[in-house]
């Protein structure tokens, strides 16, 4: 049963990667500065360096995820454990079938806290735990609104004077910066899930305070896991985000991208459990 709740948690972080890590290339595409396949590999190596860069900078986002939930008994914990995962995997792969995007993340806290609500009751979860995850949803969407609108007052008279080829280039750096901070939220939120299983395979208690130091191999493992399905895409999703939604030209796509890792990174540093959207 260990053996087949370490291969779901691996599948889920594959599948995070296919279905929400496209969002951070999905304006490079519609806009057509870059291919798909190229972008996604691009996409992959800083998804891989964000999770592992970030973890070391700010773990707060892996020890949010990792204690919301009391899974300290052994058999139980699993149960808890590999039902909020098939949850959260399912959820994800009908959102992959319809070219939906999806945030994992909160779908991940649903899961946990339902689980663990139908098993030990409304003693089994950590509420205080719940705010950043609340503001981070709040936030996602108002903040990355009005940062949105606020970068852009500011950048589009400067933007007019910058080459359409410059432009490009700086598209390409800030696709680099969206990767690399969905690596930082996102890559954190699955180590969290391993740290609770790697307790429970233990059988210790979760630490208030979480050290990345003592989680080294896992930072490692989960970054490559997300580089790999990083590098695979989701066309799909791309497609819909960067051009049946919007069509925006290079100039919006790159303000779109700089709000994006702006509202991020916001969120890394204070602890929010964010996701993230183009705008």
């Amino acid at each position: 049963m260990k053996v087949i709740i370490l291969l779901i948690i691996t599948l889920l972080i594959f599948t995070n990667a296919l279905t929400d890590a496209p969002n951070a290339i999905a304006t490079l595409v519609g806009t057509k500065v870059m291919k798909f396949k190229k972008a996604a590999k691009l996409s992959a190596v800083f998804n891989l360096i964000g999770i592992i860069i970030m973890s070391f900078v700010n773990f707060s986002v892996a020890s949010c995820v990792s204690t919301m939930v009391n899974l300290n008994d052994g058999s139980s914990g699993y149960i808890v454990l590999i039902s909020a995962i098939i949850s959260v995997i399912l959820f994800a792969l009908i959102a992959l079938i319809f070219g939906i995007p999806t945030s994992e993340t909160h779908a991940l806290v649903a899961g946990l806290t339902g689980s663990a609500i139908a098993i030990y009751g409304i003693g089994g979860v950590n509420f205080h735990e719940w705010k950043p995850i609340i503001i981070g949803l709040v936030w996602s969407i108002f903040g990355t609104f009005i940062v949105s609108i606020c970068i852009t007052k500011i950048l589009k008279n400067f933007m007019k004077k910058i080459t359409d080829r410059n432009i490009r280039k700086a598209q390409i750096i800030s696709t680099c910066g969206m990767s690399f901070m969905h690596g930082a939220q996102d890559g954190q939120k699955f180590i969290g899930l391993l740290i609770i299983f790697i307790c429970l395979l233990r059988k210790i208690e979760i630490p208030n305070i979480v050290n990345p130091l003592d989680y080294v191999e896992i930072i490692i493992f989960c970054a490559i896991v997300m580089a790999i399905g990083c590098s695979f895409g989701g066309k799909k999703i791309v497609e819909n985000i960067g051009t049946d939604m919007a069509t925006l030209n290079i100039q919006e796509g790159l303000l779109s991208d700089i709000t994006t890792v702006t509202t991020l990174l916001i969120a890394s540093l204070t602890r929010i459990t964010s996701k993230y959207y183009t705008c």
